[in-house]
């Protein structure tokens, strides 16, 4: 996989209410190494380890689209 540059901006990403999850009552245990924080019964994700996951995609979606074959 060829690795890209994305601007990929966290404080954007706040701004756009990435970081907002379901209620805490809807949650799936899978899900907790993505949570940072619970607030007003609402879970908060980790924008750093989205912006990772992000940039993963980014990259995966790029070399589909472009026909590059890795394996």
């Amino acid at each position: 996989m060829t690795r890209r540059y994305w601007n990929i901006n966290l404080e954007e990403m706040m701004e756009a209410g990435v970081h907002f999850g379901h209620a805490t009552r809807k949650w799936n245990p899978k899900m907790a190494p993505y949570i940072f924080a619970k607030h007003n019964g609402i879970h908060i994700t980790n924008l750093t380890r989205t912006a990772h996951f992000l940039l993963e995609a980014c990259d995966l979606v790029f070399d589909a689209a472009s026909g590059e074959n890795n394996s």
